[in-house]
């Protein structure tokens, strides 16, 4: 199931990432590359959150959040993890969001989704499957926003479902 090419950035379908990286969930929680493990996990990588285009992807991937499932779903950005959580809130978005701030960009480094010269995650989704390999990707030039659709019927394929 091959992404969208990732022009310059390497599209990492097939890469198997650390399962010991982690990310900041609010209230000081920690979750692993491991830790999604044994379910799909849908990881939307966003540059930042209050940004007009960040937060209309949000709305979308939360309204799209039920024909997401079984995947678990996290949007990730460079961001800390209290200001994701009032972004979230600010949007009254329900869909679980991540912090890669700390540190800083390391899972997007390790899923080729981090902007060296301005310390932001690119647009980029990312699908790993049960057991944690990355199955489909989806990556949007700057200024552009992804259609929440191909990660829906990406998830789709991967449960067998013809969408």
């Amino acid at each position: 199931m091959p992404g969208k090419p990732g022009g310059a950035v390497g599209t990492p379908v097939g890469l198997r990432p650390d399962p010991g990286l982690s990310l900041a969930l609010p209230y000081g929680q920690r979750v692993t590359v491991g830790d999604l493990r044994g379910a799909p996990a849908l990881l939307v990588l966003v540059p930042g959150a209050f940004t007009p285009l960040c937060t209309n992807e949000l709305r979308d991937v939360a309204a799209a959040r039920g024909a997401l499932a079984p995947a678990r779903v996290l949007v990730v950005s460079c961001d800390t993890a209290a200001t994701l959580d009032a972004w979230r809130s600010s949007e009254a978005a329900d869909v679980e969001v991540a912090s890669d701030s700390w540190p800083h960009g390391e899972v997007s480094r390790a899923l080729a989704a981090f902007d060296e010269a301005t310390g932001w995650s690119l647009r980029r989704t990312v699908l790993l499957d049960d057991s944690g390999m990355v199955v489909w990707t989806d990556l949007a030039p700057g200024g552009r926003a992804r259609d929440v659709g191909d990660a829906v019927a990406a998830v789709a394929r991967l449960g067998g479902d013809d969408r």
